[in-house]
């Protein structure tokens, strides 16, 4: 099995150029994005693999952290 773990991604700075078909199990740990937007970008790849998606600090930037939490579980 193969895992490909990612932190730090911050596509909030421009990053977007990797390839998360390379793995079985993806695990994005943390500041992939800020708000919903990580979670946004995931499902317009349409992967048919499982994601670990990790929380970081960048996720609740600009937010409350309770209503940021809320938006990302749906």
């Amino acid at each position: 099995m193969k895992v490909h773990i990612i932190s730090d991604l911050h596509r909030e700075f421009g990053y977007n150029n990797i390839d998360l078909r390379v793995a079985d199990v993806v695990i994005l740990a943390g500041d992939t994005d800020v708000g919903v937007k990580g979670i946004s970008w995931l499902k317009s790849l349409s992967l048919n693999i499982p994601i670990i998606y990790v929380l970081g600090n960048h996720e609740y930037y600009k937010g409350l952290i309770l209503k940021h939490y809320i938006k990302l579980k749906m």
